[in-house]
């Protein structure tokens, strides 16, 4: 769930650069075995730069900070034109037949994006807020299933701002866990992951050991969240999706199934001027019968259909800058 997507805005993954080659090919920065190269090789230059502009967000009222981050957005979408060929294509089926209104809506989704990577600077006070606005959060379904004893999983999509959402999950007290990918060099990752642990959120690195580690949570009994509308491995569950045949990855439902978690879909969303509003669904049914697989498949298909119900509500806030969607459309209609 909780993954700021490194690649997303930027069109790659941070990476603390060196100076670049001198004049007679030597490098012209430190060595790389030397204090100064570890330095950089760790991303310290970045962390400061993050550090910097934690402090410096703080301090800048939201409207301002929300116009400031739709310039930066819109930058980044003229700038990597590739991402964002590949964001127009996703974007197609919400208005199929006419590029001028796909272009405006990819548009949209990097500077929400923008908007969403500036918030996490000021997650903090976003969460307070949010607690704070009568009839912005709900999530009676996640207090009967702790309540009946039950371990809980929470999917989304990559829509809102999915670190606010688990934030406020873990508000309620019980241990929350999240899958997440490293985001960009180690320095910048660990300052993420502070911040989402200052807030409740245990991280579980994406790797070998993730699903271990996320069967064990939740056979303690504890909250797991996974951002789960992208087949990063490749083996994913067939499903009709936004009107396309796309995969979803099948840890969700094989999670479930296998430890009888409830699975419950939300979302934490930008809504204007009343700020955020957070919304966990009633619990996705699970097959009791039939085989393995087919029960896999059906599960999948019914986390699609709500994905589809929650990205409906406001597609621009649906972060779709990787090959979500199956199909090539054409030059024509994507627009170039």
């Amino acid at each position: 769930m909780v993954d700021l997507e490194p690649d997303s805005v930027a069109g790659r993954t941070l990476e603390a650069r060196g100076p670049r080659a001198g004049a007679l090919g030597k490098p012209a920065g430190p060595a790389p075995g030397s204090p100064l190269g570890r330095w950089f090789r760790r991303g310290e230059p970045l962390a400061l730069g993050f550090r910097a502009a934690t402090v410096i967000t703080r301090g800048i009222p939201g409207p301002l900070r929300y116009r400031l981050a739709d310039v930066g957005g819109g930058a980044a979408f003229t700038m990597f034109s590739g991402r964002a060929r590949v964001a127009r294509e996703n974007y197609l089926v919400f208005r199929p037949g006419d590029p001028r209104a796909v272009h405006d809506l990819a548009r949209a989704a990097y500077r929400n994006y923008a908007r969403t990577v500036m918030d996490f600077l000021v997650l903090e006070r976003l969460l307070e807020r949010l607690k704070s606005t009568p009839g912005a959060v709900e999530m009676a379904s996640l207090e009967r299933a702790l309540a009946a004893g039950q371990s809980v999983i929470v999917v989304t999509p990559h829509l809102g701002n999915w670190d606010l959402g688990a934030a406020i999950i873990a508000s309620a007290g019980r241990p929350v866990y999240a899958v997440a990918d490293q985001f960009g060099p180690p320095a910048v990752d660990s300052l993420v992951r502070a911040t989402r642990e200052r807030l409740g959120v245990r991280v579980i690195p994406t790797g070998p050991a993730s699903a271990r580690e996320a069967l064990r949570a939740l056979r303690r009994g504890d909250v797991l969240c996974l951002a789960a509308d992208i087949d990063k491995a490749g083996n994913g569950i067939p499903v009709n999706f936004l009107g396309r045949r796309v995969c979803l990855p099948a840890g969700p439902a094989t999670l479930a199934l296998r430890t009888g978690a409830s699975l419950i879909p939300g979302y934490a969303l930008r809504r204007g001027s009343r700020g955020h509003e957070a919304r966990l669904f009633e619990p996705i049914e699970l097959p009791g019968e039939g085989d393995a697989d087919a029960r896999v498949r059906v599960v999948t298909q019914r986390i699609a259909d709500a994905f589809e119900r929650m990205i409906q509500l406001d597609p621009s806030q649906w972060f779709a800058f990787h090959h979500q969607l199956s199909g090539r459309p054409s030059s024509a209609e994507v627009g170039q």
